[in-house]
């Protein structure tokens, strides 16, 4: 792992840092927060993408952990589905909204 990876949250370091808990997350709730990264970079079939595999990813009952949420993500980017840019940054998205605050 470079010194990069390490410095802006890439990488083995920064998976292995996130939550393994799942929280409950509505289909909904799923396409607000990947609507929520606009970039030019992702378009709208890029975004139904990244919505279905999330979805797809959840249990039964509707949870999903960050730490899922960015193998599947990790997994498109592995398909050239997705930039590992567009990962990045879909990722903080559901960071911010899924970590606790305080």
């Amino acid at each position: 792992m470079g010194f990069f990876s390490y410095l802006f949250g890439t990488g083995e370091y920064a998976q292995s840092k996130l939550s393994k808990v799942e929280q409950y997350l509505s289909k909904q709730e799923i396409q607000k927060l990947v609507s929520e990264y606009k970039t030019k970079s992702l378009s709208s079939s890029e975004e139904a993408i990244i919505e279905k595999v999330i979805e797809l990813r959840r249990k039964g009952d509707g949870k999903i952990s960050l730490w899922q949420i960015d193998e599947v993500l990790k997994k498109l980017v592995a398909q050239k589905s997705i930039s590992k840019y567009d990962r990045e940054g879909v990722m903080k998205v559901f960071i911010a909204y899924l970590e606790p605050k305080g």
